[in-house]
């Protein structure tokens, strides 16, 4: 037992010489807790909710007034709950472009004879249900909105005669899109986690295993140039990123009852936004991994920042449900856009229109990362 106290203070000594292990130690628990506990649970608000208005009377006045009430505090109501963003759309068709891009989460529509005096009143809306978390909660708001216009109407009605005919508002629910099971709104995110496991092996951890193992040292002897080097890494990670994420996207269809609604063009959409999203993990782990002096050190720096990127990208929760800094961080996280691009293309049967955004957000992060990466890569090896 004695030798083991000599052994025991050698690790220790080890330890506290490695400030980075000792924070990293404490710092990846923490930031699981405030990630997770902020990303799941929280209450949807600012949902992006298009009005389309073809009636103008009170009835409808009153209803616009209601949701106004629920979209921002700043309207005066007792019982705000900054729920819904209302955009005024001219007219159906364009609001239900806007909802195949996403630019949107549901649709009220006030059709023309909604002001019509007496008996019930009808109230279409049409929700995004690819977002089933963010669908239940604006199906739950807008049925309160309905209650609550249902009301004053019954006690307008009452005051005005006293042999009044009840009348209510009933809203018609219907989505161009099935209903999706909560595996399914998260198999986009597993995508995107499985290329940036990839591009944290194939980018970071082998780069330095060649380095220490001295095969680019061994590159460096040939006519190759570094460009050549960083370029044929990144092209082999992309490969094994793509190899990856197929495999993993017909086991989701096999075993995981996922049901894609996505055509040829769709599909090669999908493969270019991947092929992105890999360019641009790879180049920035190839960019971190050559500053880094060994292994260990990279691995402690990916660990959170892969916890990170995935957490707020909202592949397990809606972002309207985040924090309000965890929102702003989703505006500059790649895995974000190529998530919201890549359920877009699998759910909706989108075409180039409905993720143009994405990509071009995509374009520029991987041309970014790659320059860095090839920059980086000549002067630390």
């Amino acid at each position: 037992m004695k030798g083991a106290i000599p052994v025991c203070k050698r690790d220790l000594r080890k330890f506290v010489r490695q400030p980075v292990m000792m924070v990293a130690v404490v710092l990846i628990p923490l930031i699981n807790l405030v990630l997770l506990g902020s990303a799941f649970g929280g209450a949807i608000t600012h949902a992006p909710i298009a009005v389309v208005r073809d009636s103008y009377g009170p009835l409808s006045s009153s209803l616009t007034g209601i949701l106004q009430n629920q979209q921002s505090c700043l309207f005066g109501g007792t019982n705000c709950q900054n729920s819904f963003n209302l955009e005024n759309v001219a007219d159906l068709q364009t609001a239900q472009s806007m909802l195949r891009e996403g630019s949107v989460k549901g649709i009220v529509y006030i059709p023309p004879n909604f002001d019509t005096p007496g008996g019930t009143h009808d109230l279409p809306v049409y929700v995004d249900t690819t977002d089933p978390t963010s669908a239940g909660a604006i199906s739950a708001g807008l049925t309160q909105a309905g209650q609550q216009l249902s009301i004053q109407l019954q006690a307008s009605s009452s005051a005005t005669s006293a042999n009044a005919t009840a009348t209510s508002v009933t809203l018609i629910f219907s989505s161009p899109y099935r209903n999706l099971l909560y595996i399914e709104f998260m198999a986009p995110g597993s995508l995107v986690q499985t290329v940036m496991f990839v591009s944290i092996i194939g980018g970071g951890i082998t780069i330095l295993n060649d380095r220490e193992r001295g095969v680019i040292e061994g590159y460096l002897v040939t006519p190759l140039s570094r460009y050549d080097i960083v370029f044929g890494v990144l092209l082999a990670g992309v490969v094994k990123a793509l190899f990856s994420a197929g495999v993993m996207f017909v086991l989701a269809i096999l075993f995981a009852g996922i049901h894609p609604n996505v055509g040829l063009s769709g599909t090669l959409l999908m493969v270019l936004t991947l092929v992105l999203t890999a360019f641009g993990l790879l180049s920035m782990m190839t960019a971190i991994a050559v500053k880094m002096p060994n292994r260990d050190m990279l691995q402690f720096m990916v660990g959170p920042l892969n916890f990170i990127f995935y957490f707020t990208s909202g592949a397990i929760y809606p972002i309207q449900g985040f924090p309000a800094w965890m929102q702003e961080f989703s505006l500059v996280n790649p895995e974000a856009y190529a998530v919201t691009a890549l359920r877009t293309l699998m759910y909706k049967g989108a075409t180039l229109t409905g993720v143009i955004g994405d990509l071009t957000f995509l374009f520029v992060f991987t041309v970014t990362m790659v320059v860095l990466a090839t920059t980086a890569f000549r002067r630390g090896l």
